[in-house]
């Protein structure tokens, strides 16, 4: 299947001394549809040429004053676009390695005739076209390559960048000239648990051009929040087995999508527990009842013996883990409004200091001000903050600094608590939100843990060295239970 193509309208300067020649050419080319210029004299050419915008000029090599080959390099040092075909009475082979020189574009002898011409004409026609094809090809290939919603990158051996696209900074904050400035920019933003197994990664690449890689990896956004990205290869056209200078890859967010995992398993969990919880709180209770009850009489008939006073305490603990239970397994009502997470942060750090002297925790504030409000139950989102409060000041050596962080991805917006401890790593930090680990007093996690859940939000762990975080992800709009089981985004 052909397609017709309309080709391009042409601006022709036409520089002969010989009045004839010039006209024909003018002639020729207004039947044709373009717009040609005669002059007679170079200087005449010169002076036209930086007031106007010619694509083409037919320049006769024998002019006075200026030889046309001297002309052309003049008008293409003004117009590095123009093109130059010679006309020649008498051409010599001299004349054509400088007009070569000089980058002509053709080259006719006199006689020529219209059928020469307008080769000529066609075939310059078809070339710009072809240019004009190839500079909207790249424009295009540019445009997406700058606003695809991923980073793509090219990384040499150094692991220094040779290209990023703009999504650098939406993604991780840095501008692409930024990062091209600063030497193993890409390493560096890459987690530290993680850098060691990417470079491994990179190194296999380079050994050959072909190899294809994906990789999961935590990297450092500049306000120093967690991004998990997806970092894969860009395969190249070598052979396979070539060695590569250059790495292409590609790097996606794929953080909304590590904490709707995160969600699907705490609900699973929840589920479970809640499963649990409820028949163990019937198994427990009877049998604790007849046992209270053995407990206190035998106490009552024997006051001195002390295993009497053991049973009631254990009977009156296990009282008090059946009431969590039940707590924890009470519904609650969620009611949703609009809500700055900026203004209930600060409300929660500003209750906290009048309550608490002397203050056992610096709390510092890096809040994102341009936070989009969300709908979500202000209540239980006070009562996770003021918790998670409560628990690094538990955690903190005095003087310690807290830092409460708030920012977005693309479908949540995240609170994120972090402050160093003296104590070591959790072992299973995955049984502080089990509502059986913990005493009375610290059952509040466990529950917040709960009711976070109910509002569509999550509440992660973290530690790293003697960094602990705890970070409260949030839907920016509610999920709505329509059905048992099935759920819409408001």
């Amino acid at each position: 299947m052909s397609y017709a193509v309309d080709l391009p309208v042409i601006n022709i300067l036409i520089v002969d001394d010989d009045p004839a020649i010039g006209e024909l050419i003018a002639n020729f080319m207004r039947r044709e549809g373009h717009n040609p210029v005669i002059c007679m004299h170079p200087d005449e050419a010169i002076d036209l040429i930086k007031k106007n915008s010619f694509h083409l000029a037919f320049i006769d090599i024998n002019l006075p004053v200026m030889d046309g080959i001297e002309l052309a390099a003049n008008l293409k040092n003004i117009n590095p676009d123009l093109e130059a075909v010679f006309i020649t009475g008498f051409g010599t082979f001299d004349n054509a390695i400088q007009a070569i020189k000089v980058g002509a574009y053709d080259y006719l002898r006199k006689p020529f005739g219209i059928s020469e011409l307008n080769l000529c004409v066609k075939r310059f026609q078809e070339r710009m076209l072809l240019k004009e094809q190839v500079k909207i090809a790249e424009q295009r290939y540019f445009n997406l390559v700058q606003n695809i919603p991923c980073i793509v990158f090219i990384v040499n051996r150094d692991y220094n960048l040779e290209f990023i696209n703009r999504a650098g900074e939406p993604l991780l904050g840095f501008t692409a000239e930024r990062a091209l400035a600063c030497p193993g920019w890409l390493m560096e933003r890459i987690h530290q648990d993680d850098r060691q197994r990417i470079k491994e990664t990179f190194s296999r690449a380079f050994q050959s051009q072909n190899f294809r890689f994906s990789e999961e990896c935590r990297m450092i956004h500049r306000g120093g929040h967690i991004i998990h990205a997806m970092m894969g290869s860009i395969t190249g056209g070598k052979p396979a087995g070539a060695p590569a200078n250059t790495i292409k890859g590609m790097i996606v967010d794929i953080t909304d999508r590590v904490f709707l995992e995160k969600e699907v398993i705490q609900k699973e969990k929840l589920k479970l527990l809640g499963s649990i919880s409820a028949e163990v709180a019937h198994g427990i209770r009877n049998p604790l009842v007849s046992i209270g009850g053995f407990a206190r009489r035998l106490r009552k008939r024997f006051p001195d013996l002390p295993e009497g006073d053991i049973i009631l305490n254990e009977s009156k603990r296990l009282e008090g883990i059946l009431k969590r239970i039940a707590e924890y397994l009470k519904p609650v009502e969620v009611n949703y409004e609009e809500c700055l997470l900026n203004s209930l942060v600060s409300f929660c750090v500003e209750k906290y200091l009048s309550e608490t002297a002397p203050r056992k925790v610096n709390i510092r504030l890096n809040l994102d001000n341009a936070l989009a409000p969300i709908k979500t139950d202000r209540d239980i989102v006070i009562g996770a903050f003021s918790e998670l409060i409560r628990i690094s000041e538990k955690e903190n050596d005095n003087g310690r600094e807290l830092t409460i962080k708030t920012y977005e991805s693309d479908n949540k917006c995240h609170v994120e608590f972090k402050n160093r401890i003296s104590g070591t790593k959790a072992e299973n930090p995955d049984m502080f939100f089990l509502p059986f680990n913990t005493s009375e007093k610290d059952f509040s996690l466990p529950l917040s843990y709960r009711l976070l859940k109910d509002i569509g939000g999550l509440l992660s762990y973290a530690q790293e060295e003697k960094e602990v975080v705890f970070t409260v992800s949030l839907p920016k709009k509610p999920l709505i239970s329509i059905l048992p089981g099935i759920t819409l985004r408001a």
